[in-house]
């Protein structure tokens, strides 16, 4: 071995070790964390399961189901071929994808991920065109913003109505912009039609894991926010970040607690009652959270992880400035956060904790179920 290539491997086990340093310090200091604030760390968990029970699996986990039947069984293509003028078109994408695009802004923000990966994996599209649809279809959908948002946290489902319509169009010109310099595809995808038979059977296992993997993801980043609040560093980005001066400082709380996690984000603004605007772009950005999650769709992320991030400020920017244009165009719809959130009182919104706990129950025995027939070759 030469010198040069001793060398790489030195760097290489130094950046090793001082990685596994790293980690070793964050997870000594989170325990610590976790020992001292119990207390908030509880109460943030709590109040985020029952949102997860109450809200997020009820109208999410059958639109996931949906979408992994569209692909699995081939109904995407079929749906897919009257929207195939505008999704090749608009977004240069193959005819079978439409359905996944369609589904992205109505069902919430993985569902879009989900159907992506799908159509990669079956190789109805390619990396290139799995990795644009990454840039514009993660949205939180009608659930979330009209019903969740609108009608629950705000008690106006006109506003949750102007943000849903903010965000979508936004998201919408977003993929119209990023698709300018993409190929025209052909007018079919590359790979036949799916298999219809054990189609749902994929589909609710694969809504399953994304949909309990999505609970757990949501659960954890509550608890490490209740440890920023606790240790006063979440109060200490506020500081730094209004001395920028863009926002004032609870804008700047508002916005932070967005970019970090979008339910979080949702409390902090009717809190502080944000105007409509901060919504639209911390519903349009998504959040770390639901980053994580899209990414955890694909082994290999088909797209370069700073140009999803840009494409997220993008989206966020651009769903502000739609709203406050159709704040503008119709004078009726500019609506105020009406009141401050105690809390998220999940029975009131889209369902029940019991019945979510229900659900996330029979998706583990799914999964156990299923498990054990691909043990034995029947799946």
């Amino acid at each position: 071995m030469t010198g040069k290539g001793r060398f790489h491997m030195r760097a290489g086990f130094m950046r090793g070790r001082a990685a596994g340093l790293l980690a070793a310090g964050a997870a000594v200091s989170w325990g610590a964390a976790l020992l001292c604030f119990q207390e908030e760390v509880k109460a943030g968990t709590w109040s985020s399961l029952q949102y997860c029970l109450g809200v997020l699996v009820p109208s999410l986990f059958p639109f996931m189901v949906l979408a992994g039947f569209m692909v699995c069984s081939g109904a995407g293509d079929a749906l897919g071929k009257p929207l195939g003028p505008v999704t090749r078109g608009l977004f240069r994408l193959p005819g079978c994808a439409g359905a996944s695009v369609l589904l992205s802004f109505l069902a919430g923000y993985p569902a879009g991920a989900k159907g992506a990966a799908l159509l990669l994996e079956q190789g109805k599209i390619d990396r290139e065109q799995a990795g644009r649809m990454l840039l514009f279809c993660v949205n939180p959908g009608t659930a979330f913003v009209v019903t969740y948002l609108g009608g629950g946290v705000l008690h106006s489902y006109r506003t949750g109505w102007l943000l849903f319509f903010s965000v979508t169009l936004s998201g919408l010109a977003l993929g119209a912009l990023v698709s300018l310099w993409g190929r025209k595809p052909a007018n079919a995808g590359r790979a036949g039609p799916g298999k219809p038979e054990g189609a749902l059977v994929r589909a609710v296992s694969g809504a399953a894991h994304s949909v309990v993997a999505m609970c757990a993801c949501i659960v954890a980043f509550a608890g490490f926010t209740a440890i920023l609040h606790g240790t006063g560093v979440f109060q200490a980005l506020v500081q730094a970040g209004a001395r920028l001066g863009v926002l004032p400082p609870t804008e700047t709380a508002v916005a932070l607690s967005f970019l970090w996690e979008v339910t979080g984000g949702v409390g902090a603004a009717a809190e502080f009652r944000a105007g409509p605007a901060l919504y639209a772009f911390g519903l349009a950005f998504g959040g770390l959270c639901v980053h994580l999650q899209v990414f955890a769709m694909f082994p290999k992320l088909p797209i370069k992880k700073r140009y999803f991030f840009l494409c997220r400020f993008l989206h966020g920017l651009l769903a502000a400035g739609c709203c406050q244009l159709l704040c503008r165009l119709l004078p009726g719809l500019a609506v105020e956060a009406l009141a401050p959130a105690a809390g998220m009182h999940a029975a009131a919104f889209s369902g029940t904790a019991l019945g979510g706990l229900s659900m996330v129950l029979l998706c583990a025995a799914f999964l156990l179920a299923v498990g054990k027939e691909e043990a034995k070759g029947k799946v």
